[in-house]
């Protein structure tokens, strides 16, 4: 007994035990514990947070390459749809064109009619009349001019393949090529051919011709260019 009352009791610091009373309280009321971060650096980061970035980075990256790729075809199809818009209104007027070209073709024969009447109008001798036929005819004529007929002009011009066809050739004056004659008019219609023209051409040999009698009048003193005449004059001379 006497021992045992003068057993030293152990010592318990103060500190240590009122942490140990705060944890097992926090445990009891579920507070989490808290825990020591060891202080870093400044612009140093921790291999935890370049992990974390690593991530969102690669997101960025790819939002904006999406991005540009979808900016890319957005214009590529804004210029397709304008060279759509283009190309369907230069084939639709062209289409009109053709379809106009074909009736303005088929109406033809009753412009150049109209033409024809008025020359034999000009012959009737009551001038009212006349007159009257004449502007009703020359109304006719100029609606048709109106819509963009329009008669070539041949005789004197010089061949134009893309416009004439060849049906004769006949010596003349002219240079080789010169449309000499028309035998069927030809119209154009909005600047395009409508109906190419018929004509007869020079050949140009007429004028050649020319140019070698003259040379050979000027072989001979008399003009004569016969055999004897050449022999003649040979004797004179002996």
């Amino acid at each position: 007994m006497i021992l045992m009352e003068h057993e030293k009791k152990p010592h318990i610091d103060p500190a240590a035990k009122a942490a140990a009373e705060t944890k097992i309280l926090q445990h009891e009321h579920g507070v989490p514990e808290k825990k020591h971060v060891a202080a870093q650096a400044p612009g140093s980061e921790s291999a935890h947070e370049k992990k974390h970035d690593a991530p969102a980075e690669k997101a960025q990256n790819e939002i904006e390459q999406v991005f540009t790729e979808l900016s890319d075809r957005l214009l590529r199809l804004t210029a397709e749809f304008d060279n759509y818009k283009k190309r369907t209104a230069r084939e639709k007027e062209e289409l009109c064109h053709a379809s106009e070209s074909r009736l303005m073709l088929r109406l033809l024969p009753s412009y150049e009619e109209a033409g024809l009447a008025a020359k034999e109008v000009e012959k009737i001798s009551d001038e009212a009349i006349r007159k009257g036929v004449m502007m009703v005819l020359g109304n006719i004529r100029a609606s048709f001019e109106k819509e963009g007929l329009q008669p070539m002009k041949l005789e004197g011009e010089k061949l134009d393949p893309f416009r004439h066809e060849v049906a004769l050739r006949e010596e003349s004056d002219a240079p080789e090529g010169t449309i000499m004659r028309t035998i069927r008019a030809g119209y154009l219609y909005k600047g395009a051919v409508l109906q190419h023209a018929i004509v007869s051409v020079s050949s140009g040999e007429k004028l050649d011709g020319e140019v070698e009698s003259k040379d050979e009048k000027k072989m001979s003193p008399n003009g004569d260019n016969s055999p004897n005449a050449k022999h003649s004059t040979t004797e004179v001379g002996e």
